[in-house]
């Protein structure tokens, strides 16, 4: 799996500049990219094959020039929220992630509350998927229920429910998940 980075831990800077340039164009090949962040070819050579050790950049298609082919990177969903949390745009990064991801939907709505949202508390996004890999309504839960522990208003919740309503399969999902959750509660409440 990916190299593990601590909380306080940021990209350095040209893995970074490779990250958030990838978070706003199409997949690219290490020449692309080179030419768009006007860096030396080695070095981004040397910066993308870290970053797709630490799993936040993937091989996502290829492209032919000349008669030979060239593979195209882009950001693993643990990669665009690593993008997000360096300062990628929310809005780039939902764009891009409906073309190279379309049927990841709660990716989607990560980065619809994202603006939203404390920033540690979307730091509890990039936790799920690095210790699980994926998204689960659990996690939606836990962070929805983060979020309520901050000051947040409530037309800020009514906004988050409204984008989460253009997903209802998660919206299902995350209302079951926090009906089970009031009744462990409820459990508990009448142990104590």
């Amino acid at each position: 799996m990916s190299k593990r980075r601590g909380k306080g831990d940021s990209l350095p800077p040209l893995q970074k500049r490779i990250v958030l340039n990838l978070a706003k164009s199409k997949p690219q090949t290490i020449n692309e990219t080179v030419k768009s962040i006007s860096k030396h070819y080695k070095p981004s050579w040397i910066a993308f094959k870290s970053l797709e050790e630490k799993g936040l950049v993937k091989k996502i298609g290829k492209k032919s020039y000349r008669g030979r082919e060239y593979p195209e990177f882009w950001l693993t969903v643990e990669g665009v929220l690593v993008a997000m949390l360096e300062g990628a745009s929310s809005i780039d990064l939902l764009n891009k992630v409906n073309e190279v991801y379309p049927e990841n939907k709660i990716l989607q709505y990560c980065l619809e509350v994202a603006p939203k949202l404390n920033p540690e508390v979307f730091r509890l996004f990039l936790s799920a998927i690095r210790s699980k890999g994926k998204l689960e309504p659990i996690d939606m839960a836990t962070i929805f229920l983060t979020q309520m522990q901050t000051d947040t208003s409530s037309k800020t919740f009514k906004e988050l429910g409204e984008i989460l309503k253009k997903y209802p399969q998660e919206h299902s999902r995350l209302k079951k998940r926090l009906s089970e959750m009031r009744t462990d509660l409820d459990q508990i409440e009448k142990m104590i």
